[in-house]
């Protein structure tokens, strides 16, 4: 049996594969497969070794736990505002972050209609400022999306959840905030 260089890689622990039942029973436009935000999550409590963590859900549309932040008020969230505006009115932390933003622009007017752009950097950097150090920040997304700050954040784990042929899988990115971020970054 011939062996092959590389495939043990440090990488391979990372990613994970699934494939999900579609559509939930919601419908809701843009929403997860089935099971995805229940298995996301519990992946996250896994990883933190913390099932009573504290979850932050932003873009949350239909998803169902943690405290829910939307600018849809047709999806009922706890707290309705522009999520590139979040700490203005909110500033509670959180151990984990999950955030489920539109895929395109275009997906977003679907969504909530004449609003500027999404702005990746803005509104990640408005939920660092809620997460805990050691705390997870989880973006559910069609594209790998890059760190949102590689000196205070590294790659803990990549979720591939593939949901009906012809279609193209989504990729969830579990973003570890390290601990004494804050230091971190004042360090010249």
């Amino acid at each position: 049996m011939q062996t092959i260089v590389g495939y043990k890689s440090e990488t391979q622990t990372k990613n994970l594969a699934w494939f999900l039942p579609r559509p939930k029973p919601d419908k809701y436009k843009g929403g997860m497969p089935l099971y995805a935000e229940k298995w996301l999550l519990a992946l996250a409590r896994d990883l933190l070794n913390k099932p009573d963590a504290k979850i932050l859900n932003v873009f949350c549309g239909m998803n169902q736990q943690g405290f829910r932040v939307d600018l849809n008020p047709k999806v009922n969230p706890d707290l309705l505002c522009d999520i590139h505006k979040l700490t203005k009115f909110h500033s509670e932390k959180y151990d984990i972050v999950f955030a489920d933003p539109p895929y395109s622009d275009e997906e977003t007017k679907q969504l909530y209609g004449d609003l500027p752009k999404l702005n990746y950097a803005k509104w990640s950097a408005e939920c660092d400022k809620l997460l805990n150090d050691g705390g997870l920040f989880i973006v559910y997304h069609k594209l790998v999306v890059p760190n949102p700050d590689p000196e205070k954040y590294m790659v803990l784990k990549r979720v591939f959840i593939g949901n009906r042929v012809w279609h193209l899988p989504r990729v969830c990115i579990f973003f570890q905030k390290k601990f004494n971020s804050q230091q971190t970054k004042a360090k010249p």
